[in-house]
């Protein structure tokens, strides 16, 4: 005997596929943002308060002896950071604020470490970012934009938004897609995609309660051979024409519905016409 076999439902196909690839999409974008260009932007900034750093540095005369261009350097930049931070700003010396400002722009990108505040010919290393950060006319660079402490971890949560859900959408399309319903006309037979099988004298009642939401509630008869007693969820939504078959069965199994359906239907036509004037 020939069966009917359900295929997607396209407006649920298209909006499950289109609504993965815009999250996978949004995911991907926070992962760029969160891996490429918000550290880049980030270690730009640093770059700028190191060049503020030994500008100070020049402007105190500590720039020209070696020994002071060691002390430049940060051996334990997480120790001087916390250092500087519990000072009373009052007893800052000339190179405090600045050595926190450029070890601050390093702890938002993750880079608080000593082989980033490595100083080692500080004369040198001043003259490179003074290039960098001057104009040709000899004017200053405008400071690039700083990170905010909140902008990488945001773009993270963006990622696992993005990946998460979208994921899951993928997954839901492949399991749904697997899953098939058959239909079997002569007898009204629904083969279930478990491997069950219903007809309309196995269903106790159609339950439309979610009936807005593409849902219908079928509450088995206890003397169903494996299903007895239980009540099966369908989503007529992302199957077609699953709603047809199921509406069919309703009509055999209770064919009282359908005529009252029927006549509620020829009595609003019936109010809905004109009477002519008298």
């Amino acid at each position: 005997m020939s069966t009917a076999t359900t295929r997607l439902n396209k407006p649920w196909l298209l909006k499950t596929l289109i609504s993965a690839v815009v999250l996978v999409g949004f995911g991907l974008y926070g992962l760029y943002d969160a891996t490429v260009a918000y550290p880049a932007r980030g270690m730009r900034f640093a770059s700028f308060q190191q060049y503020q750093y030994l500008e100070a540095a020049k402007a105190n005369n500590q720039l020209d002896s070696r020994a002071v261009e060691n002390r430049l350097s940060v051996a334990d930049p997480v120790g001087e950071l916390a250092r500087i931070r519990a000072l009373d700003r009052g007893r800052y010396t000339p190179l405090d604020a600045p050595r926190r400002d450029w070890l601050e722009a390093l702890e938002t990108v993750g880079k608080l470490s000593s082989d980033q505040t490595k100083i080692g010919d500080a004369t040198v290393l001043h003259a490179e970012l003074t290039k960098e950060w001057t104009r040709a006319d000899g004017g200053s660079v405008a400071a690039p934009k700083p990170l905010s402490w909140y902008d990488i971890p945001v773009q993270w949560v963006f990622v696992a938004i993005g990946f998460g859900v979208g994921g899951y959408l993928f997954l839901l399309f492949a399991n749904v897609a697997r899953q098939k319903y058959h239909w079997e006309e002569p007898t009204q037979t629904l083969h279930l995609p478990d491997a069950n099988t219903l007809t309309p004298a196995d269903i106790e009642d159609f339950d439309k309660r979610k009936w807005d939401k593409y849902l219908i509630f079928l509450k088995i008869k206890p003397t169903h051979a494996t299903l007895g007693g239980r009540e099966l969820k369908l989503d007529l939504y992302r199957y077609t024409p699953l709603e047809e078959w199921v509406l069919a069965m309703e009509k055999t199994a209770f064919p009282e519905r359908a005529e009252e359906s029927d006549s509620g239907i020829a009595g609003s036509e019936t109010a809905a016409e004109p009477t002519a004037p008298s």
